[in-house]
């Protein structure tokens, strides 16, 4: 019981883990089609934007409308294709809260039918604990997907790959995979800390990353939602030990 009490304490002082109070962003190519997108608003979170032949897909909205339109400036600055699609891999502030930016250039918004059933239920609870942490957050109405999908879907002429394994960091979670460059997006689902745990599934969190083990996917990096973006795939032990030490 005290372990499980230490997780959820760490939903309390997650402000700790905080980017830069002035916030940044910065791009930086990983392989290939695949940029991770470092951004020290708020908390310090990561996104992924891929390139493909025609178009660009953004993989996590960012946290608000301004730090998705500092993105798509970064975006600019390494191709002139257009931006048409942005994944919302959960249903939280950082991966959804700039979706009315995304909308405002065109770009349609996707997620699968549980992430936008969780946004259209807890929305405004998500946006109330966020402010907690980072009272200068706004106040963000909700902006649901265009395109939802019943489950897992791929982009990019099969290049992007999301799907959902069980609840974890979320209810809704999903991970996306780029087969071409062996790349694992983990989402908030891993990182390098344990991280907020306000949300989490602590009984279902270890069975989801053993079906990603399970899946056997060639992966020679995965890039963490938070903290430090690039890792390798003994990232997948490296937070099941840190579940096991929290429970």
């Amino acid at each position: 019981m005290g372990g499980r009490l230490a997780a959820w304490a760490v939903a309390l002082v997650w402000a700790a883990t905080a980017g830069a109070a002035e916030g940044k962003m910065a791009l930086k190519q990983v392989r290939g089609g695949v940029y991770v997108a470092e951004d020290s608003h708020y908390a310090r979170e990561n996104s992924v934007v891929y390139i493909g032949s025609a178009h660009v897909t953004v993989v996590g909205a960012t946290w608000t409308p301004e730090t998705a339109r500092e993105l798509a400036g970064q975006i600019r600055r390494v191709t002139d294709k257009p931006i048409t699609e942005v994944i919302n891999t959960n249903y939280h502030t950082d991966r959804a809260g700039g979706n009315a930016y995304w909308k405002s250039i065109g770009a349609r918004i996707v997620s699968t039918r549980l992430t936008a059933d969780e946004m259209r239920a807890g929305w405004d609870e998500v946006v109330a604990f966020t402010r907690q942490g980072f009272p200068d957050y706004p106040s963000l109405p909700l902006v649901l997907p265009d395109q939802v999908f019943a489950g897992d879907f791929s982009l990019q002429n099969d290049r992007v790959r999301a799907f959902y394994l069980g609840p974890a960091h979320t209810k809704d979670g999903i991970f996306v995979y780029f087969p071409q460059e062996k790349v694992l997006y983990g989402n908030c689902i891993l990182k390098p800390e344990l991280g907020n745990m306000r949300y989490a599934d602590l009984a279902e969190y270890p069975k989801t990353l053993e079906k990603l083990k399970a899946l056997h996917l060639d992966v020679d990096t995965v890039i963490a939602g938070h903290q430090d973006a690039e890792h390798g795939p003994e990232l997948i032990d490296r937070y099941l030990a840190l579940l096991h030490a929290a429970q």
